[in-house]
């Protein structure tokens, strides 16, 4: 199966059985940084040509022929999150600086934080030794397509079941949530049986389309997960791209922009429809009435809708402007906290509630507030808004020391990843499935310091327990 994702730079491979080669080769790293220059003659075009820059050095670092693809997503992911603030500056025909007198020193120290910890956590990861096209043929070879499949179902409507008899607001219910990301697994060993050309491809395609559409009923859109998964999991095949390719790309990406201009559109009713004016983050209607009232707002779709949605979609995609707005008040009007911010963050994770009685609920949003200066939603009203974990290291440490809390996070991933790697009697597809899991909780440029170390570390532990004990039965469950 040909993987046809979106790209700006010419990739390919000159021998697949030498996978130390780099699928981005030096010859295109400097062309398409020679292209993009082009950028600086356009209206905040040094902050396009930082951006771009970025990217290309950080694709070149992460993307490897058989590697789990999860990395170089995650930083992909998070700088669509950086440069959207530049587009959307654009789109309105604004200066940079028209919202925040530091708009332009966050995108810059944005991108200077991700190339960064992109740097350190891939020299880290080389290490890993190669995974050839061979090694995933032999391995993706051992497992039984229709026991994988049945692992996959089994999981799906079990956890989602429990999850549903306890409710949302159960505690037990809460952490659950952790073992939701347990189908995703057999999704991407199914995944990889498919695309070594083992599995049926009719029966995956139509799991994606389950998996979108029973995703529309969820307060949080979880359908977009079952997309990024794909991407995710496409990723370690691309071998080149032709022009056949990229012109798929295009219609893929202008597809996907389209129906996610559509959900912006749509979103506020819906979830308003789902919690029946309760402004809380439930879902207290049927399925079949929820997929209604999708239908029904999709009919009344005016085309005035999605230019307003346009906007509204690259302000909601971009996440520089907390960023912007805590350097305008850290340290003008707040002190820099010098590390209590990131302590209080850890604390918070690894302090059971049983030994802290007192322990508050996590409101990502009164954080938010006291920085941005902003009077955002909060709990109460059903709604969070994260400060994100790169203004977290600014508060705490200011423009140059922000980068050490940055890199130990880059340290933390790459450990998980080294750990997750190397766990004994387990499939290397099971355990390359296992890190895009346990690391999917990276892709996030918004989530803040508390968010992003505790779901990091609830998932690894997880996962670690289940390799231990779990993992090793259903393998062998699964396997011919």
């Amino acid at each position: 199966m040909d993987a046809v994702l979106p790209r700006v730079l010419p990739l390919r491979i000159r021998n697949t059985s030498m996978n130390t080669e780099k699928i981005v080769t030096k010859s295109a790293l400097l062309i398409s940084i020679l292209v993009f220059s082009l950028s600086l003659f356009l209206a905040n075009g040094i902050y396009y040509f930082c951006c771009l820059v970025t990217l290309i050095l950080m694709v070149y670092q992460s993307w490897r022929f058989g590697k789990p693809g999860i990395i170089v997503f995650a930083f992909i992911y998070q700088w669509v999150q950086i440069v959207a603030y530049v587009i959307w500056m654009n789109v309105n025909d604004f200066n940079i600086d028209h919202l925040s007198r530091n708009a332009g020193i966050a995108i810059i120290e944005s991108c200077g934080g991700l190339l960064l910890m992109s740097t350190f956590l891939n020299w880290r990861i080389k290490k890993i030794p190669p995974i050839s096209l061979a090694d995933i043929k032999k391995e993706a070879d051992k497992w039984n397509p229709q026991k994988v499949l049945i692992c996959y179902a089994a999981s799906a409507i079990f956890f989602s079941s429990v999850g549903l008899a306890l409710g949302n607001s159960s505690g037990f219910a809460q952490i659950l949530v952790t073992f939701i990301s347990f189908k995703w697994i057999f999704f991407i060993i199914y995944g990889y049986i498919v695309f070594t050309g083992r599995g049926n491809k009719l029966i995956f395609i139509g799991i994606i389309f389950f998996e979108f559409f029973s995703g529309l009923y969820s307060y949080f859109s979880s359908f977009k997960d079952v997309l990024l998964y794909s991407i995710i999991l496409s990723l370690p095949f691309i071998r080149r791209v032709s022009l056949k390719q990229l012109t798929g790309t295009l219609l893929i990406s202008a597809s996907l922009l389209f129906l996610l201009l559509t959900w912006t559109i749509i979103k506020g009713k819906y979830r308003e429809f789902l919690n029946q004016g309760t402004r809380q983050q439930v879902v207290s209607v049927s399925q079949s009435d929820a997929l209604s009232e999708i239908q029904y707002q999709i009919e009344n779709l005016k085309w005035e809708k999605y230019q307003e949605a346009s906007n509204l979609f690259l302000y909601r995609t971009q996440y520089i402007l907390h960023l912007a707005k805590t350097m305008d008040r850290v340290p003008s009007i707040l002190p820099h906290e010098y590390g209590n911010m990131w302590m209080s963050n850890i604390l918070f994770v690894i302090t059971p509630r049983m030994f802290n009685p007192d322990k508050p609920v996590y409101q990502a949003t009164l954080k938010t507030n006291k920085y941005t200066g902003y009077r955002y939603a909060g709990f109460k009203q059903g709604a969070s808004f994260s400060l994100g974990y790169f203004a977290d290291s600014y508060v705490d440490f200011g423009h140059i020391l922000m980068y050490i809390p940055l890199l130990l996070i880059a340290y933390f991933v790459s450990a998980i990843y080294f750990f997750l790697f190397r766990m004994k009697g387990l499939n290397l597809i099971f355990r390359i499935a296992i890190i895009n899991v346990v690391l999917y909780s990276f892709i996030t440029f918004e989530a803040d310091g508390t968010f992003l170390f505790g779901r990091l570390l609830t998932n690894f532990l997880t996962m670690w327990l289940l390799g231990r004990f779990v993992f090793p039965f259903l393998q062998r469950i699964a396997y011919k």
